[in-house]
């Protein structure tokens, strides 16, 4: 992992999403990294002060949004998260928590492509 290099943080359970989101950063030149949990999430975050973090606000393995909070607090970070489109909701309370990019699951691939090259470009 180079100084220039992009980091990101993901959590999520669904391996398919894992590996287009490995794919993606090589793409990109990222490096990505994935908790399981939130302890290992937030430990990740403060080791590796990722430049991003993605979290899949339909998760029944922990609260997103609770783990949000804490990272938004105790690490400013900038927040990623991803929810089926049947279930605004989640993007409202991703919204009120200060996320700064929320996607309908079926637009996620594009968006974060777009993220992480608009960020690479930035470093």
């Amino acid at each position: 992992m180079g100084t220039d290099t992009l980091r990101l943080v993901a959590a999520t359970s669904d391996l398919f999403l894992r590996s287009r989101i490995v794919e993606l950063a090589k793409q990109t030149g990222a490096d990505p990294f994935f908790g399981k949990g939130p302890d290992e999430l937030k430990r990740l975050v403060a080791q590796i002060r990722p430049e991003l973090v993605i979290l899949d606000l339909s998760s029944t393995d922990y609260d997103p949004f609770s783990v949000a909070k804490e990272l938004k607090t105790t690490f400013n970070s900038r927040l990623f998260g991803l929810y089926p489109h049947v279930r605004t909701e989640l993007k409202k309370r991703a919204d009120e928590i200060g996320f700064e990019y929320v996607v309908p699951n079926s637009n996620f691939l594009a968006s974060l492509r777009r993220v992480l090259l608009e960020r690479a470009e930035d470093n």
